[in-house]
């Protein structure tokens, strides 16, 4: 029972991202990078993200660009920018084994109000002075991630992951549109984790993400390569699997973006909690968490937290 929960409650990914690029650090909570249990797990969740655009600097800004001799255009934002999002997940764990490792496969597909990326790209459009107000309040399908390799090794104490996944941009996209439910772009997402359980009841977890990002629809734009180092402790308090846990991250630009519309490099820290509850133990299960980030320096950054369910078909 403990390796099933260790791994069900999937929080929010792109819908609620506070930054460039699909992948948010800590989207996932301390053990979910290892290979689920054989069968079907279905997670249905809602988010909210309230963000705000800081500088390169790392202060709280309106003024997205910043006004010099050569060029005296200046775009400022309103400072705030909120989502709702809403979430459908399709986890499978496979039976027997892959190269020795336990496997697994996901698909996420997403619905969900504009993201603070999508306030980025409208604001990135605008050439005149002024002020321009991010107010969409519309809802639909985001791009889909499907993550096709999920594989976990375990060797006593420690276990180890390699994950792969991709983000198809399946949401509405047109250059610099205010409608937009997605970010018109590729991404590949390269994960590999490591988890160590001193006590049966207590796991610490990291993980190393690297997202690599295709060129955007309609434009030269391609953002440039993101590295996230997860990290994070859960502990079980029951044998009904009741849990809680801590997670952090930090994220950094580690290559440059390039095409009409290239920003400064970014970075980002972040920190966390979860709690889990099963409502019927294996079998259905509620989940809560919350995120707060720091330290942004040209990126959203603010607070998110998520609510779920989690329904499971476990094979025997």
């Amino acid at each position: 029972m403990r390796k099933i929960i260790l791994l069900l409650f999937l929080p929010l990914l792109h819908i609620t991202s506070f930054a460039q690029g699909h992948y948010t650090g800590s989207s996932f909570n301390p053990g979910d990078y290892f290979a689920p249990h054989a069968g079907w797990i279905i997670p249905v969740y809602y988010g909210y993200a309230n963000m705000n655009y800081y500088n390169d600097a790392g202060n709280r800004s309106d003024q997205l660009i910043t006004p010099t001799p050569s060029d005296p255009t200046s775009v400022h934002i309103k400072q705030n920018v909120k989502t709702n999002s809403f979430i459908l997940m399709a986890i499978y764990g496979g039976k027997g084994k892959i190269l020795g490792a336990d496997w697994g496969m996901m698909v996420i597909p997403t619905l969900n109000s504009p993201t603070a990326n999508i306030a980025l790209d409208y604001y990135t459009g605008q050439t005149g002075s002024g002020t321009y107000t991010f107010t969409n309040k519309s809802l639909g399908f985001g791009d889909l991630y499907i993550q096709p390799v999920w594989l976990s090794w375990t060797k006593g104490k420690w276990s180890y992951a390699l994950n792969y996944g991709v983000w198809a941009p399946t949401g509405k996209y047109k250059l610099h549109d205010l409608d937009n439910g997605g970010l018109g772009y590729f991404s590949h997402n390269i994960r590999v984790a490591s988890r160590v359980k001193p006590i049966s009841k207590l796991s610490i977890s990291v993980a190393g993400t690297l997202e690599l990002n295709h060129t955007q629809k309609e434009s030269d734009f391609k953002e440039g390569t993101h590295l996230t180092i997860d990290f994070g402790s859960s502990y079980v308090f029951s044998s009904k699997g009741h849990e809680a846990g801590l997670f952090g991250h930090f994220t950094r630009q580690i290559s440059d973006d390039t095409g009409e519309g290239s920003l400064l490099s970014d970075r980002i820290w972040g920190i966390g909690g979860f709690g889990s509850y099963w409502l019927k133990p294996g079998k259905i299960g509620i989940m809560g968490r919350i995120t707060q980030n720091f330290s942004a320096r040209n990126r959203f950054a603010g607070t998110a937290a998520q609510v779920g369910v989690n329904f499971l078909f476990m094979s025997h």
